[in-house]
């Protein structure tokens, strides 16, 4: 049997989310200096999305690399 590597990094991305997540929310919840933790949740949000970025670049074999800009396509190396 074959697993596929889009679902090794769906099933990856989704137990990650869940472990950074739900520990997070939990001391948002339950203490006093949780709401300061508020301020944080826009660069946590933000390191979930590039680690799924990372995870899909992975499961396509993609080159860890940004893409080439659209508005200049002859800069391409």
């Amino acid at each position: 049997m074959r697993v596929s590597r889009e679902a090794v990094a769906l099933v990856a991305g989704v137990v990650l989310c869940i472990a950074a997540v739900t520990p997070f929310v939990l001391a948002i919840n339950y203490y006093d200096w949780g709401v300061g933790l508020m301020l944080a949740a826009p660069v946590f949000v933000w390191l979930l999305l590039q680690a799924g970025k990372k995870l899909e670049r992975w499961a396509r074999n993609e080159p860890d690399t940004d893409p080439p800009d659209p508005d200049y396509p002859d800069d391409a190396q």
